[in-house]
């Protein structure tokens, strides 16, 4: 089981599915997001960047999990972190900004 949390995807996730992968099968990935279009966005990025297959995604109590196939004939990638995603630190910048910007916004309506 992966935590992808609030900054969402960045290398981070990735590369801890990779190492995940080494073990089993399958990986968990634990999203705080609850906008459905969002979600869905969420998981066709990790599907893209992990070079996995997207098996479901599903409510569970801490938010949702989406899941993660390797695929029959899994390699790991020389590079276990994808060079176009962010770092953890940009990614909590992303993230606040993007708060800032959604106050922001519904002060103006």
């Amino acid at each position: 089981m992966v935590s992808a949390g609030r900054r969402g995807v960045f290398s981070g996730v990735v590369q801890n599915m990779h190492l995940h992968w080494k073990h089993r099968e399958l990986v968990k990935i634990i999203i705080k997001e609850r906008d459905p279009v969002q979600l869905k966005q969420t998981a066709r990025l990790l599907e893209n960047e992990s070079g996995g297959i997207l098996v479901a995604v599903e409510k569970t109590s801490k938010g949702f999990a989406i899941i993660v196939y390797r695929g029959k004939n899994y390699a790991r990638p020389s590079q276990l972190r994808p060079p176009n995603l962010l770092t953890k630190r940009l990614a909590l910048k992303r993230h606040v900004e993007m708060q800032r910007r959604g106050v922001l916004c519904s002060m103006l309506i």
